[in-house]
C-alpha cells in the first residue's frame, strides 16, 4: 500500500513539473495551454420562423423567408462570460452551404453563441446581448426599398452551451406592420382571396412617419419593439379604389419582438357584384383541378397561391361579336366563355420569329388559307391563318413562331399569331378604333404582366399575321408591323428582336 501511495505521489509531482514546463514554453498556443479544443465551428442547419401574427387573419407575409443567395453572410458573436471574444462571418454557397473563414474555431471558452443576419463587419466589440446587437440596426422611416428593408430585417438566434456542430432556427428581431386590402372571387364554390393594389400608402406613429415597401401583395413596415400603438398616435393612410382613407385603432398594441400586426384597408366604394372580366385581368388556372379557369381582376397585387396565372386578358368581346369571330376563324372548338364573356387573352412568354420564307412565298400562302381577307386590317382572322401555316408541307416555308407554345390553356383555342385588327386591340386598347398612335392597352396589359414573375413585357416593333401587297409594284411587301401603337412604314417578314407575342380567345 506504501508503495502504492508514493508512485501516485510521483506521477503528481512530475505532472506538476510538466504543466510548470510547459507554462515556460516559447510559442505553447494559449488555447491547448488551457485545455480547450480546437474544434472548427461548423454550421448544419439555418432554418428561419416567420412573424407571429397577432390575430386570425390570414398574413400574405406568413411563410416569408430570406432567400440565401451566394456569398450572403452571416455573422456568429461568440461570447465568454458575457464579454465578446469574435464576431466571426460564414458565407453561403449553393454548392457547399455556410462556410466560415481561418477563425472559425470553437473552444471551451465559448458560453454562448448569438447568431445573426445580414453579417455586420463593423459589429462594436462590445455587443455580447441581444439587445445591444438590435441597437446597432437603425430603423429608417423610408423603407421603400425592398433591399433596404431586408438590410433592416435583423435574423437573430442565441445558442446557449454550444458545441462546434451548430443548428440555427433564425427569428426576426423586430416586429411587422402590414397594410393589407383582400378581395374575393368566387368560382363554383371555391373563393380565391387576393391582395388588392392600393396607392399613397403610409403610417405615422407619434410624430415619425413612415414609408412602406410592397412584399408578396401587401405593403409592410418594420419598427422596433417597445413601442406602443395608440388611438392618438398611430395612423395608417391608404388610397383604394381612388378612394382616400386615413384610420387608427380602437385599442392600445404594445409592439412585441418578431410580432406581425396587420391592419385592414377597405373602400366604401367596392367592386360590384356583377363584375366579370375586363382587360387587363389574369387568366388563371387551378392547381389542384387543371380544367378550372379562374380569372382574377387587374387591381390584384398578386396572384393567390392556389393559381397559375397563363395570361392576360387584353380585349373583351361585345354582344354578338364572338359569333362573328367564330365564323370568320371557321372555329370548331366549343368554348363557353368565361361568366358568359369571350375575350382575347395574351401570352406571359413571346413567340419566336416567323421562320424562314420569302415575302412573296409568305403572301401566296396566306391567300391560300384566306384569299378575301388576308390583307384586312378589320378582321380578327389571325387564328384561322395561323392554323393554315400550321397545317403547311410546303418547301419554301417554314413556320416556328409557336415552337415555344405548344402547350394550350382549357376553355380557350390554341395559341396563334394576332391579325392587325388583334395586334391593334393588343397595343391601342379602347383607342383601337382612332386613326391616331396610341399605347393604351399595351400600357395596360404591361402593368399586368410586371406583376407575374419572369413574363415578357410586350417590347418594339410587333408583327401581325396580316399581309401587306397594296403597291404592287413596290418591294414593300409582307406582314404588316406596330411600331409605337401605329403601323410601321416597313413590311416584310421582320427579324432580330421583332418577334411575335401569341394570344388566345376563350
Amino acid at each position: 500500500m506504501k508503495q502504492l501511495y508514493l508512485y501516485i505521489r510521483l506521477a503528481s509531482v512530475l505532472l506538476l513539473l510538466s504543466a510548470c514546463a510547459q507554462d515556460n514554453m516559447p510559442g505553447l498556443d494559449e488555447e491547448s495551454a488551457t485545455g480547450a479544443s480546437d474544434d472548427i465551428l461548423t454550421i448544419h442547419t439555418v432554418e428561419q420562423t416567420g412573424f407571429r401574427a397577432n390575430q386570425s387573419t390570414r398574413s400574405s407575409y406568413t411563410g416569408y423567408a430570406i432567400k440565401f443567395e451566394n456569398d450572403d453572410k452571416l455573422g456568429l458573436i461568440l461570447i465568454d462570460d458575457n464579454e465578446q471574444i469574435g464576431n466571426v462571418p460564414f458565407s453561403y454557397t449553393e454548392a457547399g452551404g455556410w462556410v466560415g473563414g481561418d477563425d472559425a474555431y470553437y473552444t471551451s471558452a465559448i458560453s454562448k453563441i448569438i447568431a445573426y443576419y445580414p453579417y455586420n463587419e463593423s459589429l462594436p466589440t462590445n455587443v455580447a446581448s441581444l439587445e445591444a446587437l438590435k441597437n446597432t440596426v437603425e430603423i429608417k422611416a423610408d423603407q421603400s426599398s425592398l433591399d433596404d428593408f431586408k438590410q433592416m430585417d435583423l435574423l437573430v438566434c442565441e445558442i446557449a452551451n454550444p458545441t462546434p456542430e451548430l443548428d440555427i432556427n433564425f427569428e426576426h428581431a423586430f416586429s411587422l406592420i402590414e397594410l393589407s386590402a383582400k378581395s374575393v372571387v368566387t368560382v363554383g364554390d371555391h373563393d380565391f382571396e387576393y391582395n388588392m393594389d392600393m396607392s399613397d400608402v403610409g403610417l405615422s406613429i407619434g410624430d415619425d412617419t413612415y414609408t412602406v415597401t410592397t412584399l408578396n401583395g401587401a405593403y409592410v413596415c418594420l419598427v422596433k419593439d417597445g413601442l406602443q400603438l395608440t388611438q392618438n398616435g398611430f395612423r395608417y393612410f391608404y388610397t383604394l379604389s381612388d378612394e382616400v382613407s386615413a384610420k387608427t385603432i380602437n385599442t392600445s398594441i404594445f409592439v412585441a419582438p418578431g410580432m406581425q400586426y396587420t391592419f385592414p384597408c377597405t373602400a366604401s366604394s367596392g367592386e360590384s357584384d356583377e363584375r366579370t372580366v375586363a382587360a387587363g385581368d389574369f387568366y388563371c388556372v387551378s392547381k389542384a383541378n387543371s380544367n378550372q379557369v379562374v380569372i382574377i381582376p387587374s387591381n390584384a397585387a398578386t396572384i393567390p397561391d392556389e393559381l397559375t396565372c397563363k395570361g392576360v386578358v387584353f380585349h373583351v368581346m361585345e354582344d354578338g361579336e364572338f359569333e362573328d369571330f367564330k365564323s370568320m376563324n371557321e372555329l370548331r372548338e366549343q368554348l363557353s366563355g368565361y361568366k358568359e364573356k369571350h375575350g382575347l387573352v395574351v401570352s406571359l412568354k413571346k413567340g419566336q420569329l416567323f421562320g424562314t420564307g420569302s415575302s412573296v412565298d409568305i403572301g401566296n400562302a396566306l391567300k391560300e388559307i384566306d384569299e378575301i381577307y388576308y390583307t384586312s386590317k378589320e378582321v380578327c382572322n389571325g387564328y384561322k391563318l395561323t392554323q393554315g401555316l400550321l397545317a403547311l408541307t410546303s418547301d419554301e416555308i417554314s413556320f416556328t413562331a409557336l415552337t415555344n407554345h405548344t402547350e394550350g390553356i382549357p376553355n380557350a383555342t390554341s395559341w396563334y399569331i394576332p391579325s392587325f385588327k388583334e395586334l391593334t386591340y393588343l397595343i391601342k386598347g379602347e383607342d383601337a378604333a382612332l386613326e391616331d398612335a396610341s399605347t393604351s392597352g399595351k400600357e395596360r396589359v404591361d402593368k399586368s404582366l410586371k406583376k407575374i414573375e419572369g413574363a415578357d413585357e410586350l417590347r418594339g416593333t410587333i408583327p401581325s399575321i396580316t399581309f401587306y401587297n397594296e403597291s404592287p409594284n413596290s418591294d414593300s411587301h409582307g406582314l404588316r408591323l406596330m411600331t409605337d401603337g401605329i403601323e410601321n412604314n416597313w413590311h416584310g417578314n421582320p427579324g432580330g428582336e421583332d418577334v411575335f407575342y401569341p394570344i388566345c380567345a376563350f
